[in-house]
């Protein structure tokens, strides 16, 4: 499988399945590209479906520069260079669409649209807060084995996927996911939101009360056209858990904003 190849920045590993329109997927922090095993499944049979382990994540390498939501933004539209690929929507899940929010900032003329999967703008409510502080405390302590378990059993059924899931966030260095973690507490695309112009698309578990608030950030601000959809029986591990609906809804999107 593929790795962006540039002299002086990451190595940044990617996978790329099926034809036609593209779409990339963004992780939340330690998670990497299989967290959308489903999706790259179901979706590369109408689509050209890419996903990436961002830098330091999984297969992926580091380089000297400062983590920073600006050079993760760069490392997605690399992936999309080192495809020759134009224009892409661009899914995130949870803290990976504040990278997708700032690479449409960043970036607009590469990005199409861009669906978020319990997505927010900046972190202003108490339980959000919290659950990014608790990351931070256990990453500090060195804790990976409970950070991936804990992951693992949140997002996934199957005793072998749950593994699968388990091992690839073991891979991360806990120093790193600290960063991570502290970047994403602290960054804001709020006041920005405005210079988002393309489509989005906001996918919301009904139980994941914490980031339905953001919506309305989303809604008020953003220029370009925005819906938003709240999923039946279901908290915030979209991509896991929800797979079919969220395939049916990106589908959907896609037809009518491409």
């Amino acid at each position: 499988m593929p790795f962006t190849k540039d002299e002086h920045a990451a190595d940044i590993y990617y996978e790329k399945e099926g034809k036609g329109i593209p779409l990339l997927f963004v992780h939340p922090p330690s998670m990497g590209h299989v967290t959308f095993r489903r999706q790259k499944s179901r979706l590369s049979n109408d689509y050209q479906v890419m996903t990436m382990d961002l830098r330091g994540n999984g297969r992926s390498g580091m380089d000297e520069r400062p983590l920073s939501m600006p050079l993760l933004a760069e490392d997605v539209k690399r992936v999309l260079d080192a495809e020759n690929v134009k224009s892409a929507f661009i899914c995130g899940y949870s803290n990976g669409g504040s990278i997708v929010q700032e690479t449409a900032i960043q970036y607009p003329d590469r990005v199409r649209g861009i669906i978020l999967m319990g997505g927010f703008s900046e972190v202003n409510s108490f339980l959000l807060r919290n659950e990014f502080r608790l990351g931070i405390y256990a990453a500090r302590a060195k804790q990976m084995g409970l950070i991936a378990n804990v992951l693992a059993l949140a997002h996934e059924r199957e005793p072998r996927r749950k593994k699968d899931l388990a091992d690839y966030v073991k891979r991360m260095s806990p120093h790193l996911l600290e960063q991570y973690y502290r970047l994403g507490l602290a960054y804001s695309a709020t006041a920005r939101l405005e210079q988002i112009q393309c489509p989005v698309l906001l996918l919301y578990g009904n139980r994941d009360d914490y980031v339905h608030h953001y919506r309305h950030l989303f809604h008020e601000k953003v220029s370009g056209p925005v819906e938003t959809i709240l999923l039946g029986d279901v908290g915030h591990q979209l991509p896991t858990k929800k797979s079919s609906a969220v395939h049916h809804l990106i589908k959907q999107f896609v037809k009518k904003y491409n």
